[in-house]
């Protein structure tokens, strides 16, 4: 597991960048260490994927396109919750067990906010106790 490091830690480069270039702020109310999660103005989306795609590459779901079946049968698209049509889905494999995201959430209450999550997923919990460990404080 430790030779992933390296790949994660410079796809969460793509946090910093965010923050400084959008003005994005972390959402300090996030509880999961292998979490980030933004509030973005819905306008800066386009520019934001140009950015986005650098590290992830084209989405694994766009916006526009619906998700029915991948909710229930794609395992990373359970464990990030599902996606609804009007969301976007970047995903970067690490490892089998190991896959890095972006997603766009945009709010239905408020659609001039998006949530930006960049987060790690882990199928194993042995996976997930050495990430949270390693990469304490990187979200």
């Amino acid at each position: 597991m430790k030779n992933y490091l390296p790949e994660i830690r410079k796809n969460l480069e793509l946090i910093d960048l965010i923050e400084s270039k959008f003005k994005i702020k972390p959402n300090n109310d996030v509880d999961d260490p292998l979490l980030y999660c933004g509030v973005a103005d819905s306008n800066i989306i386009a520019q934001l994927s140009e950015d986005v795609e650098k590290y992830f590459g084209k989405p694994y779901k766009p916006a526009g396109e619906g998700a029915f079946f991948k909710n229930f049968f794609d395992k990373f698209m359970r464990e990030v919750g599902g996606a609804r049509k009007e969301q976007t889905l970047y995903r970067r494999e690490i490892s089998e067990s190991i896959v890095l995201y972006c997603a766009f959430w945009p709010w239905g209450s408020n659609p001039v906010k998006t949530s930006v999550r960049i987060g790690l997923v882990c199928y194993g919990a042995d996976e997930r106790d050495f990430f949270t460990r390693e990469l304490k404080g990187a979200f």
